[in-house]
């Protein structure tokens, strides 16, 4: 049954020296270790099965699409319990409940666990992620709710705005979302994270059963159950929980959007992806303090402002520094704005459960729209744009009653303009980039002035965001020959401006080129051309045998193939479809049509398929397995080197391409090639002026092989020296890595 409203009694007061309570550092602890534990499980776990699939990005948006599902299941059990059930009940059940979930620990992915070489991975890693890491997750995260909703049973003296205690629970968020890369990461591996994480979760179970125990008899001492005096609870309306709903979706939507903007198209650099959710958590932290960080009215200017801007960087290259800046100052601008009008708005504490719950399902909806949804509808990041205009068309719920809901046909105006405006850019065929750039800024400033003036009419407002993006869409960029998108990330086939050559990009990286001019059709370009270091070890290496047995991971546009001759033997490892489907189609490439047309091409994670192969299997192994730049961490470890070296020939040789705009990957290749016996030489390539007009790019390249022999015929080709291990590195294992020590903007 549920909590009957009551009224104080202050029986025991016998002193006007009042003991000093530990009741609420003691709550607060309890609601801070478990928001440490929830949010130091996301990014350990997630590193677990990072490998599983090939170390992609998105492998962390679906991991904050399943964390924000199970933060809703666990808001939804807290809501019940909290609703149903007196307070001694609540205590038991869930202390129960926490007890239960210990005998899933510790935390680990099944020795058995395999990933779909077809369907939807998404789907299977929420289904691995529910599975191993679900129950433990869902118990703490109905922790914060339900001990907020003691407290206010309590009779504290501060029982009254038990929402203080969010703010708790946010910082605790932030120390386990930061502490993790920055402290547990860089020296704890895998397995002792995820006992010292076991360890925090038994100390959790302590702390709630004391706090449950003292609120309980705190409840029973200070308050009398009066029901002639009890006033009826009352009810949410649907409006209510459509604006908790709303206003949740929208900061929830744009944080996966943004993390993947930037790390697509501005930067993938590592940590960066941690960013965007520190900041989303720490506007929670201001949002939900006693004392207002900023007026309302002053948050909704700024927010106008930063989503006109927003929609403006749209039509601009904003892949720098200042871009990035741009980027999380407007988002961290948008998520404060809408989570303050979400505490403005915050019910009585006798719907608190239920208030979080509705909070939640606007946060699970945004995962479910960016990380299922997007991938599948479009072909580009076109839920980021999107997203802009729901929270346009979403100030409707924040703006003031008089404001809110007036609408005139002269508000569809600058839609109807821009709208006749795209048609006519449609019909003149005109290419993007034969338009003046002067033109360009002066028409999407003026345009993003005139949209800001609207800010105060959320209708007429999200209609002017709507105009700006349809205009961008219409944009025609007769350079673009295919887009197209999969789970692993978003590509784009595109024509350089004299029409001579081709290229695939993933983000803001180039995985392959391809001359238009038939005699130079089948010359390897970018990262793989001839005088490069990946041309001159396979150079090296031909005359040792008539026919060599090549594996290759990561296809790209396929450039690699060309180096075969007839007499060789090819097998391509790519974990993304599209991508064979991209070099192999009907499309723009034919380098494995004209090159290796019999190749075998393996689907599916190159560590998981390479353990299937035979040993001694292939004479050369060439790596470029980089997802834009994200790096394939499981291919870099001691257990994968040694893997690797299992399938060589005795004189095999390993040719890994390290290049990277974000980290120093050579003494992580030199400490773990080494613990695997193998020895190395690298070289990094400059490319001249002359050689980038041909889209021949710099690169850094690693031969690895345990024949000297070998290495030593290789670097004779050109400018190699033998890899230096770094003594004072850690040596990456499976159960040991961290990004934290090779980080090198450039």
């Amino acid at each position: 049954m549920s909590e009957i409203a009551s009224t104080k009694t202050n029986r025991g007061a016998t002193s006007s020296t009042k003991p000093f309570d530990l009741t609420l550092p003691l709550v607060t602890a309890a609601i801070f270790t478990a928001a440490t534990l929830l949010f130091w499980v996301q990014p350990m776990f997630g590193k677990m099965v990072l490998p599983l699939l090939g170390g992609t990005p998105a492998v962390w948006t679906t991991a904050l699409l399943f964390f924000q599902t199970a933060l809703l299941v666990g808001y939804l059990y807290a809501h019940a319990l909290g609703t149903f059930f007196n307070l001694r009940t609540q205590v038991i059940v869930h202390i129960a409940v926490l007890a239960a979930a210990t005998l899933l620990l510790p935390i680990g992915v099944p020795a058995i666990t395999l990933p779909p070489s077809q369907g939807m991975p998404a789907l299977w890693l929420i289904g691995l992620f529910a599975v191993t890491v679900g129950v433990p997750y869902t118990a703490i995260a109905a922790t914060s709710p339900l001990l907020q909703r003691w407290f206010s049973l309590s009779g504290h003296a501060a029982a009254t705005s038990p929402y203080q205690l969010y703010v708790a629970s946010n910082a605790g968020s932030l120390l386990g979302l930061l502490g993790y890369p920055l402290l547990v990461e860089p020296l704890a591996g895998v397995s002792m994270q995820a006992s010292l994480w076991s360890a925090g979760f038994f100390i959790l179970i302590v702390l709630i059963a004391i706090s449950g125990l003292a609120l309980y008899l705190m409840s029973q001492r200070n308050w009398t159950i009066t029901s002639a005096t009890s006033k009826p609870t009352e009810r949410s309306t649907n409006f209510e929980r459509f604006r908790w709903v709303a206003l949740a979706f929208v900061p929830s939507s744009l944080l996966l959007g943004v993390t993947t903007h930037i790390t697509t198209d501005i930067a993938a650099m590592p940590l960066l992806w941690a960013a965007p959710l520190a900041l989303y958590l720490i506007t929670f932290i201001f949002a939900f303090a006693p004392q207002e960080f900023a007026p309302r009215t002053l948050l909704l200017k700024a927010e106008a402002l930063a989503l006109a801007i927003l929609a403006a960087m749209m039509w601009f290259d904003g892949s720098n520094a200042a871009g990035l800046a741009i980027h999380f100052v407007a988002f961290f601008i948008i998520a404060l704005a809408r989570h303050t009008d979400l505490s403005a708005t915050k019910p009585p504490a006798e719907r608190l459960t239920e208030f979080y719950l509705w909070m939640a399902a606007g946060g699970a909806l945004g995962g479910i729209f960016n990380a299922i949804i997007a991938p599948e509808l479009f072909t580009r990041i076109s839920e980021f744009p999107l997203t802009l205009v729901a929270a346009g068309a979403t100030r409707l719920l924040m703006l003031p009653n008089t404001e809110r809901w007036r609408f005139h046909w002269s508000d569809l105006s600058v839609l109807i303009v821009a709208s006749l405006g795209a048609i006519a850019l449609r019909l003149a065929d005109l290419n993007a980039a034969d338009i003046p750039i002067a033109l360009v800024v002066t028409v999407i400033s003026a345009l993003a002035f005139l949209v800001y003036h609207f800010q105060t009419h959320a209708l007429r407002f999200a209609l002017g965001l709507a105009a700006m993006l349809i205009l961008l869409h219409a944009r025609h960029d007769s350079n673009t020959l295919e887009e197209a998108r999969s789970f692993f990330g978003a590509y784009r086939v595109y024509k350089t401006d004299d029409a001579k050559h081709v290229i695939l990009s993933h983000g803001t990286t180039i995985h392959g080129a391809q001359s238009t001019q038939p005699k130079d059709r089948d010359e390897p370009l970018t990262y793989y051309a001839i005088e490069g270091p990946l041309g001159q070890a396979i150079d090296a290496l031909r005359p040792t045998k008539p026919s060599l047995r090549y594996g290759v991971i990561g296809v790209g546009a396929g450039a690699s193939a060309c180096y075969g001759r007839p007499t060789d033997l090819w097998t391509l490892f790519e974990i993304d479809p599209l991508v064979i489907k991209l070099a192999k189609g009907q499309g723009a490439f034919s380098f494995l049509k004209d090159c290796a047309p019999t190749a075998r091409i393996v689907v599916g994670d190159a560590r998981l398929s390479l353990s299937h192969e035979a040993n001694s299997a292939f004479d050369v192994l060439v790596l470029d397995a980089f997802s834009s730049d994200s790096i394939p961490t499981h291919l870099m470890t001691r257990e994968a080197m040694s893997m690797l070296r299992a399938k060589l020939s005795p004189d095999g040789v390993i040719i890994f391409n390290i290049s990277n705009r974000y980290l120093r990957l050579e003494p992580v290749v030199a400490n773990t090639s080494r613990a695997a016996g193998l020895l190395g030489i690298t070289q990094v390539y400059v490319a001249t002026d002359a050689q980038k007009k041909r889209l021949i790019t710099s690169s850094q390249w690693i031969a690895l092989s345990a024949n000297p022999d070998a290495l030593a015929r290789i670097a004779q080709t050109g400018n190699w020296h033998n890899l230096q291990p770094d003594v004072k590195s850690t040596v990456w294992t499976d159960d040991y890595s961290s990004l934290l020590g090779v980080i090198a903007i450039k």
